[in-house]
């Protein structure tokens, strides 16, 4: 994997898009030096690669971006890598930061975007997680520190006596066992997934639930047993009952009753000779009290008419008697007490007045003349109106029913008397079979009621028993299930458990392994380095915790402590190497001011042994003494390329010019 091309917009002093192409040897391999002053922006290309990469925090990116455009509004900042992967293929990766239309933005107001664009082919947007999981697949961030450093990172690893110890998480992802420990953590997980909520079965739990089918099986086979018994005395009984009944009716030629039914029969016989014993009374009361008179009920209407008649006739006689008393009455009212006409009538006109009113009182209604046939008087007509409306309120009436009630008491009561009479005279013989009969019919039907019920029972047993079967059956199907589920589940525990173990003795393994390799290509590298090779014996690490122990010539333990400061950073620096080799990650190595803090020797030794063989791809980001002319001159036949940053301190602006300090000022 190699850096072709770096694009910096708007962070710190790289106010304009600014370009920073990595020329490549024509062996594949390259070495770019870019040179910068303090505060030229050396540090800026190596943030630039990491936001790039992985992204960063909206408050560092707002903090950082180039204080000139902040103050116009201008809070877009922008990185772009363009990358050659080992399969050849052209991966860019663009990370950009913007606020949108906002006046003045913060950095709250930020939003960070992601475009990945490889072999020319833009990644969709649904896909960039998926991306970025590769670009750290890819470019470990827990490793970069060991490939992306500068002279601090070098320091803080010299100055610390225990500082391999607090990488160890970083070394073991540079060495690859971080991802060994991941995979044994994740199948540990997974075995601890699939064990929540599961319930092994066991072959004890199907042959308990075997057993309780099979007792449940023997109790439904009793019961269809003793169903199949009472269905037989069942049958039996109703055979009996059924010949029993035929010798009653071919004996007596009727139809047999139980003693019960002819007890009833006996019952119904009384009530219904003592209910026509009553309505006989009710029907001889009634003759006796208004039969004659009710005899004549139909010429009740008749007689009242007459009475009425004869009533008016008598009282039209009365008036023509009366007729010239009446006239005279009559004549009086119309002047007494007062006239009731305008002018007064004289004798003449009262007189034949009175005349009149007497001729029209004695001739009468023609009309209503009436022969007397009762001939009553008024008293004697009420009294014989009052009787006819007794008579006909009277319960004569009732006389009909109680009729048709006695008559059909009569045919119940002949019906009765016919069955018991039957018995009744019947011979002892005939009366013995008879009784002999009526028990046996008696019995049988008792029998067939009490079996009738028991079966009911049994047969209620036996649907429950099914149910609980065809229960049991599903149960022990689903433990089949599960215990197939169960069986998978426990192999697939036990393969977790056995993976884990192999990975954990991979683990301890390929520690080892690469601890080994780690300490030969640090002490490789630290012999090509340092100026005291020669009294340094061994340099071991711990294969457990990391711990570095160096030992000299007599064997004793060098603390790096103990040691110069020059001695420290040398130190430092093989170890990165050797974690770089070791890795076998083909990553850019990009170096940032690590000759700062060394001497001429350890310088010497770095340029001339390290810088060469760091890695396949490395960037060196210097200031003019640190990689000076001499160092230029000694260095420049292994450069892929040179070039510097150069910064306007009026502008706080830098750009980017090919060639190296003096290149760029002597052309």
């Amino acid at each position: 994997m190699k850096f072709r091309k770096l694009t910096l917009e708007n962070y710190k002093s790289f106010q304009f898009p600014t370009e920073i192409v990595f020329p490549i040897g024509d062996d594949g391999r390259s070495i770019f030096l870019i040179g910068g002053m303090n505060g030229a922006g050396k540090t800026s290309i190596m943030e630039a690669v990491t936001f790039c990469l992985y992204g960063g925090k909206v408050d560092d990116i707002y903090r950082n971006i180039n204080r000139r455009e902040k103050a116009k509004g201008n809070a877009n900042v922008a990185f772009e890598i363009v990358i050659v992967m080992d399969d050849g293929s052209e991966l860019v990766v663009k990370r950009s930061w913007t606020a949108g239309a906002v006046s003045e933005p913060r950095a709250r107001d930020l939003t960070e975007r992601l475009v990945v664009v490889r072999d020319g082919k833009r990644v969709s947007v649904q896909n960039q997680e998926i991306w970025q999981d590769f670009i750290r697949a890819a470019i470990p961030p827990g490793i970069t520190q060991f490939f992306f450093f500068d002279g601090e990172k070098i320091q803080q690893i010299a100055a610390d006596d225990h500082s391999e110890v607090r990488l160890k998480s970083s070394l073991e992802a540079a060495l690859g066992i971080q991802y060994i420990n991941r995979l044994a953590s994740d199948i540990v997980y997974i075995k601890q997934q699939e064990r929540q909520g599961f319930v092994e079965i066991s072959d004890a739990d199907l042959e308990f639930k075997q057993s309780e089918l099979k007792r449940e099986k023997s109790k439904r086979a009793r019961k269809h047993q003793e169903r199949d018994g009472l269905r037989v005395e069942l049958d039996g009984f109703k055979a009996q009952l059924g010949d029993a009944r035929k010798r009653f009716e071919a004996s007596f030629h009727a139809a047999p009753e139980s003693r019960e039914a002819m007890r009833e029969q006996e019952k119904k016989r009384v009530l219904a000779a003592n209910r026509l014993a009553q309505v006989d009374s009710e029907i001889r009361n009634l003759c006796e009290k208004a039969l004659p008179f009710s005899i004549a009920g139909k010429l009740f209407g008749g007689i009242r008419r007459q009475i009425e008649a004869e009533r008016e006739s008598a009282s039209g006689e009365a008036i023509k008697e009366n007729a010239a008393l009446l006239a005279k009455r009559i004549v009086r009212v119309v002047e007494e007490p007062e006239p009731i006409y305008r002018e007064k009538l004289s004798a003449e006109r009262m007189a034949e007045l009175e005349r009149r009113i007497f001729r029209m009182l004695k001739e009468g209604d023609h009309n209503a003349e009436v022969t007397k046939v009762l001939d009553l008087s008024d008293r004697d007509a009420a009294r014989v109106l009052n009787r006819m409306e007794a008579l006909e309120n009277s319960d004569v009436f009732l006389l009909k029913p109680l009729l048709e009630e006695a008559d059909s008491l009569k045919v119940q009561l002949r019906q009765l008397e016919g069955v018991v009479g039957q018995v009744g005279a019947l011979s002892p013989t005939e009366r013995d079979l008879f009784d002999e009969l009526q028990s046996v019919m008696e019995s049988c039907s008792t029998q067939i009621g009490r079996k009738t019920e028991q079966l009911r029972l049994v047969e209620e047993d036996v649907l429950t028993l099914d149910k609980r079967i065809a229960a049991i059956e599903v149960e022990i199907e689903k433990l089949y299930e599960k215990h197939n589920v169960s069986k998978e589940k426990v192999d697939f525990i036990e393969e977790c458990d056995a993976i884990a173990s192999v990975l954990n003795q991979f683990i301890v393994r390929l520690r080892k392994s690469k601890v080994h390799v780690l300490q030969e290509k640090t002490f490789e590298m630290y012999r090509l380095l340092s100026s005291r090779s020669g009294l340094i014996k061994d340099i071991t690490i711990d294969d457990k915790t990391y711990e570095v122990r160096i030992t000299d010539r007599n064997g004793h333990e060098i603390r790096k402590s103990s040691m110069a400061a020059g001695e420290k950073e040398v130190f430092a620096i093989s170890l990165l190497w050797g974690l770089a080799q070791t890795s076998e990650l083909k990553l850019p190595i990009i170096i940032d001011t690590p000759l700062s803090r060394l001497d001429s020797t350890h310088r010497d030794n770095i340029v001339n042994h390290y810088f060469p063989n760091a890695g396949e791809q490395v960037v060196i980001l210097s200031t003019d003494t640190e990689i000076d002319t001499s160092y230029y001159r000694s260095l420049k036949p292994r450069l892929s390329g040179a070039a510097c940053l150069e910064f306007d301190q009026r502008q706080e602006l830098t750009t980017f010019r090919q060639g190296y300090f003096w290149e760029t000022r002597h052309g």
